[in-house]
């Protein structure tokens, strides 16, 4: 707001009823042309029509200038990703010794992060009884409540099954709870604390720069990149988009072109 009011001052501009579209489109240019990145204009542009919003709705203003104005395209970033071998060692780098079997739960955690793809919300209220080991699936609740079934491999049952019946118990506190994958405390695990549960084995393992979405990324992306149906993968993760989906394939060219100039012998030059 202020580098706007200073750009209005260099104008001339007094009273904001003066301000037109060009003059936005013109402060917004020259941040572009300072060498500002597009997401920072756009940030920019976002608290300007913020305030010309909150001056017409006050009743101060008529008029929007910034109104029909678009923000500056962002560059498609594509989300970290970690490797077939990567996603091994972060999962065998848990101490499954540690105290009141955390490292079983933890193993059970990233087994059916892995597995299921499913969103850091999504795994913290899983409950026991959204686990339907004997045909393969869980149950989860993404955005706005939507439901699904996402298969589950063997190897993440088996270690649900491990925590449930050495280690969850421990944990329970009186307070009876059905949520799966509890906190030391027996209550409910925060997404802070599965942010730490991920990043503390991630660097042990000596990976950096890895969270719990990067497993969701890395269960879409190993699924494509071994032929996996997009969209099978879209009803998987719960996008409703099938757009959304489809950086994963983005990811997969970008794999491609990686293996394709470290193997083809030309394909240095």
């Amino acid at each position: 707001m202020r580098d706007f009011s200073d750009y209005l001052e260099n104008k001339d501009i007094e009273d904001l009823d003066n301000v037109s579209p060009g003059i936005v489109a013109g402060y917004l240019r020259g941040l572009s042309d300072i060498g500002l990145s597009a997401k920072t204009v756009a940030r920019h542009m976002s608290s300007v029509r913020n305030l010309f919003r909150f001056l017409i709705s006050e009743g101060i203003l008529k008029r929007d200038p910034t109104e029909g104005l678009k923000p500056p395209k962002l560059p498609e970033n594509l989300p970290d990703i970690v490797s077939v071998e990567q996603m091994e060692s972060l999962i065998n780098a848990i101490d499954l010794d540690s105290a009141k079997g955390l490292g079983i739960r933890d193993r059970a955690i990233l087994e059916t992060m892995y597995a299921t793809g499913m969103r850091e919300s999504e795994v913290i209220n899983l409950n026991t009884d959204d686990v339907y080991e004997d045909i393969g699936f869980v149950r989860v609740f993404g955005k706005g409540s939507k439901e699904r079934l996402v298969p589950i491999n063997g190897q993440a049952l088996y270690w649900i099954d491990r925590y449930s019946r050495d280690v969850r118990p421990k944990l329970q506190s009186k307070k009876r709870s059905t949520i799966l994958f509890l906190n030391f405390r027996g209550g409910q695990l925060s997404r802070m604390g599965l942010y730490k549960i991920v990043v503390k084995w991630a660097k042990k393992a000596g990976l950096d720069n890895v969270h719990p979405h990067t497993i969701r990324h890395a269960f879409a992306t190993h699924l494509i990149e071994g032929g996996a149906d997009l969209i099978a993968v879209q009803e998987m993760l719960g996008h409703a988009d099938i757009s959304t989906t489809q950086i994963y394939t983005n990811i997969s060219r970008k794999h491609l072109h990686k293996v394709y100039h470290r193997y083809h012998p030309r394909g240095k030059d």
